[in-house]
Formats: structure tokens, C-alpha cells, sequence
């Protein structure tokens, strides 16, 4: 298939991106890997080694302002999905914006990462919740008027009834896998996020700073993240490699998460990948992944920093975690994401109907990941 793909961002080695710059990588790297022509429309350059080509749409100079940011995705954005030559095409991947698309003439397969009522839910400013409203009520005319709308998690339908198509992330396991021996010496905690907003990092610094220290002198706390105060016991790491962060996953006692709001929730997949127990507070995405803590520690803030105490002192129970955790990651890997993917493209190309978990009805050798719906 020739397939082209929209998405905003790409990851950027020293630069902070996020998990659906990560997703938009990944899924355009795998199919071309299969042998389809991919080319990814994105204001970042190609990361290294990648299969697919890259083009830059137009805008370049206005997204890269500060209001041009945050009145491009969501709103602009949809007239930016327009600019390129899709006509040699025979489908287009949108991480986003596509509400438009469809005028194109040319199968659109949008992808649903999260929803915007939940992140408007989760946020901290008047601004911030009117802006992801306005970009939740375009969410449900897209998918109320385009079938091609995958979602990338079962929780992320809850808010969006129109979505028929639920294909859950997965994550490479070739890259994250796990090593007993690179645990460090030392108790050690990893965090992947944001300082502010709903990951709230700096919460957890507070936590590590006044409760973990205290109690565990020698730990030490891995933020990939921008840079933070200087605590000690803290290091900061920002816009690292994928080695690099895998690395950290395999080191690392316990991955800690008091995220308010996740619509999957990757890094808890990752952290399971490579054997270290998840400690997350309950949310949409954490619940499904962990499957309401069957596979991970879900605990609320009131008792979050004391659990993590807990697990850095009791290896029975870390290796209780990570042997599930294990497991559970294997139902997300990357190869049945990309199974899924190109069976969905494929029938979209063709126009055949597809089941909810985006294969075809004829293709026997399905699988879906089982949890939460």
C-alpha cells in the first residue's frame, strides 16, 4: 500500500516529545518495514534509521510559535491536514485533525489517542479545559461522520460513543525487555513525564524529597523529564534516545506514575516490558493496562508515596509485580498493534467492513487484548 501519515511530531533525539509522536514513529516504521511505501507528513526530520520518508507541511514557521502551537492542534490543524498532495496515495493515517480529510477523496483512518474530554477534565486552567472541550466537540463530528476512527485504547470510547474501532497500543519488546542484572544496586524509581499538568512529576519530586529520602537515603529518582530543581538523589534526562530510556526501564526498582489522566498510558507497557513493577494512581488509562491493578499497584494520592516506600523495602513483592507485569506487556506488542494496523488499512483501502478490534471478519488468526472494556 502507499500510505501517507499526518502527524504533527516525530520523536527528536534531545528534544521533549511525547507518546503520540512516539506511536506516529513507530506505526509509520513498521509498515514500512512490511514493504509499503510510507511518507509521514511532520514539522520534525526523520529520526535516524527510520524506513519511511518525511516531508515538512506548510506552517512550518507559524507552528513553531508559542500561539501557533496551541491554536494548530486541535483547530488549524484540520486546514493544515489539507495542504498535501495525498493523490498518489491510497490511504492517509492522521494522528489527529481530520475532521477535513475526507475531502481529499482518499480513505482517511484517523487516530483516536485518548480523548480531549478527558484531558479537559483533568486540566488545571479555565483556558486549558475550554480548549480541549472545543477539540472533544470536533472528536465526536469526526467520529460521527468518518468510519476510519480507531481508538487507541478501550477507555478512550467511554467519552466518544461514535468510535467503532478500538486498536490498543503496543510497544517494541525487542527494545524494552527485561535484565535482572542491570537493577541498580541502589532503590531507585523511574519517572517518564511532564513536571506539570496532569503527569504532575513535580508532585512525585515533592513525594521522593519529603517521604522516600527520608526513609531510603540511598534512593535515587531517574525523571525523564525537563528539567526540574536540584534535589538530592534526583538526575533529570531530557529528549534522551530510546537505548537510552530503555536502559533506565531495566534499572530502574519501581516506575512511579501519579498521572491524572491517561488515554493509554505507554510507559506503564514499557516498565513491564522490562521487569520493573508499575505503582500509577487510578486513571482511565492505568486501569485498563494494569487492569485494575491485577498487574500493577493502582493506589490513590493519599497513599501513593507510602506504597512506593513499601515496594522499595520488599523485593518479594517487586518480583511478584514484574514476573505479571511481564506478561501482561506481552499482550501489547508491537507486531500485533502493526498486524492490526495493516489489516484495518487494508480493508479501508478496499472498503470492506472490519470487526471492532480493526481486523477483518475472515481473518481467523485474530487476537485481542483481553482487560477492561
Amino acid at each position: 500500500m502507499r500510505i501517507a501519515v499526518f502527524s504533527y511530531g516525530l520523536p527528536v533525539t534531545g528534544e521533549k516529545r511525547g507518546g503520540i509522536e512516539s506511536v506516529a514513529h513507530e506505526l509509520a516504521d513498521g509498515l514500512a518495514r512490511r514493504g509499503h511505501q510510507v511518507t509521514v507528513w511532520s514539522y520534525d526530520p526523520k529520526p535516524e534509521n527510520a524506513a519511511y520518508e518525511v516531508r515538512c507541511p506548510a506552517g512550518k514557521g507559524f507552528y513553531r510559535t508559542w500561539l501557533g502551537q496551541r491554536v494548530t492542534m486541535g483547530y488549524l490543524g484540520n486546514l493544515l491536514a489539507l495542504a498535501p498532495d495525498y493523490r498518489n496515495f491510497d490511504v492517509i493515517i492522521a494522528h489527529g485533525d481530520s475532521l477535513l480529510l475526507p475531502l481529499k477523496g482518499i480513505p482517511v483512518v484517523r487516530v483516536v489517542h485518548g480523548s480531549a474530554l478527558g484531558e479537559a477534565l483533568s486540566s488545571r486552567t479555565p483556558w486549558r479545559f475550554l480548549m480541549q472541550l472545543g477539540v472533544y466537540i470536533q472528536e465526536l463530528l469526526t467520529s460521527l461522520t468518518q468510519s476510519g476512527c480507531v481508538a487507541n485504547s478501550y477507555n478512550a470510547i467511554r467519552f466518544n460513543p461514535f468510535v467503532k474501532h478500538v486498536i490498543p497500543l503496543g510497544t517494541n519488546l525487542s527494545d524494552f525487555f527485561p535484565d535482572r542484572l542491570s537493577k541498580t544496586p541502589e532503590p531507585s524509581i523511574l519517572f517518564v513525564g511532564a513536571m506539570t499538568g496532569r503527569k504532575r512529576g513535580r508532585l512525585l519530586l515533592e513525594w521522593f524529597d519529603g517521604f522516600i529520602r527520608p526513609r531510603h537515603p540511598h534512593a535515587i529518582l531517574h525523571m525523564v523529564s525537563p528539567p526540574g530543581p536540584a534535589v538530592p538523589g534526583v538526575t533529570y534526562h531530557t529528549g534522551i534516545s530510546r537505548h537510552a530510556l530503555a536502559q533506565l526501564y531495566r534499572q530502574a526498582w519501581v516506575y512511579a506514575s501519579p498521572s491524572t489522566y491517561e488515554g493509554f498510558g505507554l510507559p506503564y507497557v514499557e516498565a513491564m516490558a522490562s521487569f520493573t513493577p508499575v505503582l500509577a494512581t487510578p486513571n482511565p488509562g492505568s486501569q485498563e493496562v494494569l487492569d485494575h491493578g491485577r498487574f500493577g499497584c493502582l493506589e490513590e494520592d493519599s497513599m501513593f508515596p507510602k506504597v512506593l516506600s513499601d515496594l522499595l523495602c520488599d523485593a518479594d513483592r517487586r518480583e511478584r509485580l514484574a514476573v505479571k507485569g511481564l506478561e501482561r506487556a506481552k499482550e501489547y506488542a508491537l507486531d500485533r498493534m502493526i498486524d492490526r494496523y495493516e489489516a484495518f488499512l487494508e480493508a479501508a483501502r478496499s472498503h470492506r467492513r472490519v470487526r471492532p478490534d480493526g481486523l477483518c471478519p475472515e481473518d481467523s488468526s485474530a487476537e485481542t487484548v483481553h482487560g477492561n472494556r
